[in-house]
C-alpha cells in the first residue's frame, strides 16, 4: 500500500530508454499513480530500491545475452531484500521454462511487451487487489508446454476431499474469508488447506497456483 492509500509509488526498470518512456506515459496516465525512479541497468534497480519505499516494480527480465541467469539472479536478490514488493516483469522472452523459474521467485505479473500498453493497467488493478495477473501470450506459453499426461490426475487425486474441495472454490474466484464462511470453516483452516493443496501438486505461490488452475481446466 502506498503511504497515503492513493498515490502507487512505481519504479521501472529496462535498459531500453524508449521502452522506459513508454512505460512511464502508461503508468502516469493513470489516477494516483507515479513514477518515483527509473533505472537502466541491475546495480541502478538495486540502488532505486534502497533509497525509498515504493508499491510496484516493473522490470524487464534483465538478461544479458552472455549470461541468461543474471535475470533469474538479480529476481531472487530482489525478492529476498524486498519480500513484500510486487513485482511485474515485462518481457520480449518466449520461454516457459523461464517464466516458471520467474513463477517460483514469487513475480506477481508477467507480460509481453509487444502487448504491454494494453495488459500493463490491467496487471496493475489485479496485482493491487492482491491477486496475479498472467498475460495471455504467456498462458498460451504455458499451456503448450505443459504435459497433459496421466500424472495430472495422480496429482490431483493425492488432495483430500477437502483440499481439493478449496482449491475449486478458489477457482471459481473465492477468496479465503469467503471460502471460509461458506465451508463454515476458520480461516487459518482454510488457508492451511490451501497451503497443504499447493505442497502437493508443486506449486510455490498463488501466482503458480493460478497458472495450474487454468492449465487443468479448474478455473
Amino acid at each position: 500500500m502506498a503511504a497515503d492509500d492513493k498515490t502507487l509509488r512505481v519504479i521501472l526498470a529496462d535498459d531500453h530508454p524508449i521502452f522506459l518512456i513508454g512505460l512511464k506515459v502508461v503508468i502516469e496516465q493513470r489516477p494516483h499513480a507515479r513514477v518515483i525512479a527509473q533505472a537502466s541497468a541491475p546495480d541502478e534497480l538495486l540502488e532505486a530500491l534502497r533509497n525509498g519505499p515504493c508499491d510496484l516494480l516493473i522490470t524487464d527480465f534483465m538478461m544479458p545475452v552472455q549470461d541468461q541467469n543474471d535475470g533469474l539472479r538479480l529476481l531472487e536478490r530482489i525478492r529476498r531484500e524486498h519480500p513484500a514488493l510486487p513485482i511485474i516483469v515485462v518481457t520480449m522472452l518466449n520461454n516457459a521454462g523461464l517464466f516458471r523459474s520467474m513463477l517460483a521467485l514469487h513475480v506477481d505479473g508477467l507480460l509481453s511487451k509487444a502487448s504491454m500498453a494494453d495488459e500493463l493497467p490491467a496487471a496493475i488493478d489485479r496485482i493491487s487487489s492482491g491477486k496475479p495477473f498472467i498475460a495471455d501470450s504467456v498462458q498460451r506459453m504455458l499451456l503448450e508446454a505443459t504435459d497433459h499426461g496421466s500424472g495430472t490426475l495422480v496429482a490431483l487425486e493425492e488432495l483430500s476431499p477437502r483440499e481439493l474441495e478449496v482449491i475449486r472454490l478458489i477457482a471459481a474466484g473465492n477468496a479465503v474469508g469467503t471460502i471460509a464462511a461458506h465451508l463454515h470453516r476458520s480461516k487459518q483452516t482454510v488457508s492451511a488447506q490451501k497451503v497443504s493443496a499447493m505442497r502437493k501438486l508443486g506449486l510455490a505461490n498463488d501466482a503458480a497456483l493460478f497458472i495450474y488452475l487454468q492449465e487443468h481446466g479448474l478455473a
